[in-house]
């Protein structure tokens, strides 16, 4: 990924992001967000996010994420009304463990070339200052996935300051 086209992230709207998702699955079960920005800009800025259960309230019931047509509806009208693209998505696993899950591989949020997808540890109890520890992967199409890491020399995903 060229390095004028990495999501960049502010430290802001990380803190505030990790902090959302860990209260929401109460330490108990997966959540998940889309970020959202603008990808004509030529650093792709995060500018807000969305949690997964803001746009299907079921989304978090069975423990794992579910995420429905409705959800998907939602998104895109959001997406809309603000001018504003899905740029990643993220979602918590229980563990340490940040590896997909074979239900992650084969069933990407956005299925799109390209699209980022990050994985926080333990339903969100991860540094609020760094990626570290965050599983990046980056679709390929065809149910493959590029797996990256924050202390790659080009990461996909970015903190910054504003």
């Amino acid at each position: 990924m060229a390095a004028d086209r990495r999501i960049k992230i502010p430290r802001l709207t990380w803190m505030s992001l990790v902090g959302e998702l860990h209260r929401r699955g109460r330490g108990r079960w997966e959540s998940g967000a889309f970020l959202l920005g603008t990808a004509a800009d030529k650093d792709r800025r995060v500018a807000r996010f969305v949690c997964y259960d803001d746009l299907d309230p079921e989304a978090l019931e069975t423990g794992i994420v579910m995420f429905h047509a409705r959800g998907l509806s939602a998104l895109w009208a959001l997406c809309s009304e603000q001018g504003l693209e899905v740029l990643a998505d993220v979602h918590t696993h229980p563990t340490s463990d940040v590896r997909q899950s074979s239900i992650d591989q084969e069933h990407p949020m956005l299925p799109v070339k390209g699209h980022v997808a990050l994985i926080l540890p333990r339903y969100g109890r991860t540094s609020k200052w760094s990626l570290s520890g965050v599983g990046m992967y980056v679709f390929q199409g065809g149910r493959r996935w590029t797996s990256t890491h924050s202390h790659d020399p080009a990461p996909p995903v970015q903190l910054c300051t504003w």
